[in-house]
Order: structure tokens, then sequence, then C-alpha cells
């Protein structure tokens, strides 16, 4: 038990940090064709008082990453599976640490996709209303508008969009902590379960909400002042290099060499053991509300089990 949450985030730090080297050195031909496209960009006479035509544009020189990006997320996905489901079966299960891919990281697979459902249907719509919001800012911002009219014109897109954010986040913040046990129940049952982890958290939505936020902030802390300290301590001194760089090629040169990789190896090492720990620490509230469960918990069927 003791070693569990530091194994856990070391492999996890390995794990995502390979796999993040991986995708960078797959795609690099698309990001060396991005970077020209930008750079020629930048050398060229484009009109950019049109905000939407130059939206557009950077949008296209950007197709090239689209299939990286979504091999990154299928990735991303699964290996969160393996993780999530490896620390499910730690709380519900009382197992060692293992990884592997099998019938839970499955399912663990189709629960965190309903769970981006979920995020989308909440978030979703209020996110491309902010974003036309920040569109037609851009343009109200490029239009011929006294400094008066931009702001009277602008602040209550603002303020608008604050406003939604602020209005649906304690919504999500309600079913997000009655569903949270939806991952530790789909280990505890061998089964997708989703919305039935709403019976789980009945009369114990502020326990598993005041305990998750303690725990996320506190964490949150102490993995900000790690991140800093190697932000100063490893990649400071190697951003007074890019100084130097004129074109795409000095960039990516730069990129490729052992000065550069070194540091970030180790600075994302350091930034994901945190976020693991994170991970792991701040999914046992309600991993314990699903152990417990009102209508058989494990440790009841333990004490069954002797009779057996």
């Amino acid at each position: 038990m003791r070693s569990f949450p530091w194994l856990f985030a070391a492999a996890y730090a390995i794990a995502f940090t390979l796999f993040g080297f991986l995708i960078a050195f797959l795609a690099k031909d698309a990001f060396l064709a991005v970077a020209d496209g930008f750079e020629r960009l930048t050398a060229s006479d484009f009109d950019e008082s049109d905000p939407r035509a130059m939206l557009g544009l950077m949008f296209g020189m950007l197709a090239p990453l689209i299939p990286w990006g979504i091999t990154a997320s299928l990735g991303s996905w699964a290996i969160w599976a393996m993780f999530e489901s490896a620390s499910q079966r730690r709380y519900v299960r009382d197992e060692r640490f293992s990884l592997r891919f099998g019938a839970d990281e499955l399912r663990m697979m189709a629960v965190g996709f309903f769970w981006s459902l979920f995020y989308i249907v909440c978030f979703g719509l209020p996110g491309l209303m902010v974003f036309n919001g920040m569109v037609g800012m851009l343009d109200i911002a490029a239009s011929d508008l006294t400094e008066n009219e931009v702001a009277r014109r602008i602040l209550p897109v603002v303020f608008g969009s604050m406003g939604l954010i602020l209005l649906i986040l304690p919504v999500y913040v309600f079913f997000a902590t009655r569903l949270a046990p939806c991952f530790a129940m789909t280990i505890k049952d061998r089964r997708i379960v989703f919305f039935d982890a709403w019976n789980v958290s009945r009369g114990r939505f502020w326990p598993i909400l005041g305990a998750f936020v303690i725990l996320s902030i506190g964490g949150s802390v102490v993995a900000s002042i790690v991140s800093q300290v190697l932000q100063v301590g490893i990649m400071m001194p190697f951003m007074g290099g890019i100084d130097d760089v004129e074109s795409a090629d000095d960039l990516f040169r730069i990129i490729q060499s052992p000065t550069f990789l070194v540091p970030v190896a180790v600075y994302a090492l350091g930034r994901l053991f945190m976020s693991g720990l994170l991970q792991h620490f701040t999914g046992a509230p309600a991993a314990f509300a699903a152990r417990h469960d009102p209508r058989g918990g494990v440790d009841d069927a333990a004490r069954m089990a002797v009779f057996d």
C-alpha cells in the first residue's frame, strides 16, 4: 500500500513521457511543415485586417497536425485507461500495482468516452459560443469604430461569456460528483457502469466533493511548486538559446539536440510524476464510495465469502 502511489506515479511519468517523445519524433515532418508555413506567412504581405480570414489560414496551416493529434488522443486514452484501471483496482480489489490491457481497460475506455461526452454536453456548446464571441471581438477590434464604441460592444461579450461559464460550472460539478464513482464501479462490477453511479453517491455528495477539493487543491499547489522549480532550474537556462533562432530549420536543430531533449525529459518526468500522484489520490473519495456501496460493498462480500 505504501509503495503503490510512488510506483504508479513513476510508471505514469515514464509512459506518458516516452509516448510524447514518440509522437513528436514521428510527427517531426508535420511540425516542420507547419513551422515553414508560419514562416512564409510572416514573410508575406498577407492582409491581417480580416481576422476571420487570418484564423482560417492559420487553421489551414495546422491541418498536417490533425492526424497526429488524433493518434496522440487515442494513444493517451488507452494509456490513461491502463493507469486508471490500476488505480481503481488498488482501491476496490486491494491489488498490487500492475499494468495490463484487457477487459478492465477496455471497459474503462468506454466509461472515459461517456465521461468525455458528458463534458462536451456541459461545455461544448457554451465553449463554441465563447469562441464565436471572441471571433466577433476580433472583428470589432479591427473595425473603424472609436475606442468607446469598441469597448461598449466587447464588454457584453466578455461578461456574457464569463456569466455563461459561471452558470454552467456548478451544474457540471454537481453531476460530476454524483457520477464520479462510475470508474470504481466499473472495476468492482466488472461491467460498464455510468449512470448507476448515481445510486452509489446518494447521500455522499458533500463528503465526495469535499475530499476531492481538499486533495486536488493541496496536490495542485505542490505540483505547481514542483513545476516552477523545474522550470527555473532546468528550462530557463536553455531558453536563452532560442533568441538565436532565425528560421524553422534552426528551431528544429535546437529541439533535436541533447541540450534541449534532456531538460525537457527531466521536466516532463517531474511534472507527470506529480500528475500521476494527483490522478491516483483524487480518485480515492469516489472509489471508496463505490467500495462501500450501500447495496453491497466489497468488504461485505468478503465477509459473506467466509460462509461459502
